[in-house]
């Protein structure tokens, strides 16, 4: 049978598309075989996931252009009877405030260095300043590259550390950190950071929080007032048993968790609802949105 020119054209294309299918598994099985294969897919896909993260991490580092471990950027010391109130701007990075056994009140920043820049280049200017009674704590550029991974640790002596008069936070995507500090009163406002308090409030607490987790581990609760409210975070909270308070609650679509309510309470969305417990002398509220929040004996 005489194949017309078209037919020709067809049967050649086909077999060369044969022959280079047949090339093609030829070369990959030699190349298999020369590195001790078979290999396994899961394994290729394994590895290729493996360069991924180590691009991922190798990018969050700017490709090694900041150094390798935290520097100290910068020192100050201020007397201990200078102040007697906390006022904390935490945009980003992170706040540690700690009791130490004595010496001065001393305010630490440290953070990886970007090459070529010095620490005290990338040092936060004004970081710590004083106004009448307080200690400000400046607010934090989440957009300078001289460092990143910034953390203020800022030490508060026994005597101090024991007789704050009060301590304002203002955090956004930070994290802070409070422990074993006596206030007589505490006021936080939190967006999306980390915030974890451990230590005595003896008056008022007022706490506003966001999307943002924070733990309050109370030795001594407040014997005036509490306010705490939650939007679509977490808030956890443990008080002395024996905490004398009168309190009401409002829950949204989220949860309400207490030992101190009684039994019967399920929970659910609720408009208003009143516990009480000891000798009723402060008074407290809390409020849920779609976030979770608990409140409990220790």
């Amino acid at each position: 049978m005489k194949l017309s020119h078209e037919s020709k054209v067809r049967l050649g294309v086909g077999i060369g598309a044969f022959v280079l299918i047949i090339g093609l598994v030829f070369g990959v099985s030699r190349t298999l075989i020369h590195f001790n294969g078979p290999w396994d897919l899961d394994d290729v896909v394994s590895d290729l996931s493996g360069m991924d993260d180590a691009f991922d991490e190798d990018d969050s580092l700017n490709s090694g252009n900041y150094s390798a471990r935290p520097q100290q950027l910068s020192s100050e010391t201020f007397d201990a009877d200078a102040f007697t109130s906390l006022d904390l701007d935490v945009t980003s990075g992170t706040v540690e405030v700690k009791r130490v056994s004595g010496g001065p009140v001393r305010v630490i920043e440290s953070g990886n260095v970007a090459k070529g820049a010095s620490a005290s280049d990338a040092a936060t200017q004004d970081l710590a300043k004083i106004e009448g009674s307080t200690l400000k704590i400046s607010q934090f550029d989440c957009d300078d590259e001289r460092a990143h991974d910034r953390k203020v640790t800022i030490e508060l002596p026994r005597e101090l550390a024991d007789s704050m008069i009060g301590i304002t936070a203002n955090v956004g995507l930070g994290d802070l950190t409070v422990a074993d500090i006596a206030c007589h009163d505490f006021d936080l406002t939190l967006g999306s950071g980390d915030v974890a308090f451990a230590g005595t409030v003896t008056d008022t607490l007022n706490a506003e929080v966001g999307s943002g987790d924070v733990t309050f581990e109370l030795y001594q609760a407040p014997a005036k007032s509490m306010d705490a409210s939650v939007d679509s975070g977490d808030v956890e909270m443990t008080v002395p048993n024996s905490t004398g308070f009168k309190a009401s609650l409002t829950v949204g679509g989220g949860d309400f968790e207490s030992d101190f309510l009684p039994l019967g309470y399920d929970g659910e969305t609720i408009l208003n609802h009143e516990f009480d417990n000891g000798d009723k002398s402060a008074t407290y509220r809390f409020k849920v949105g779609s976030g979770d929040m608990s409140f409990d004996p220790e």
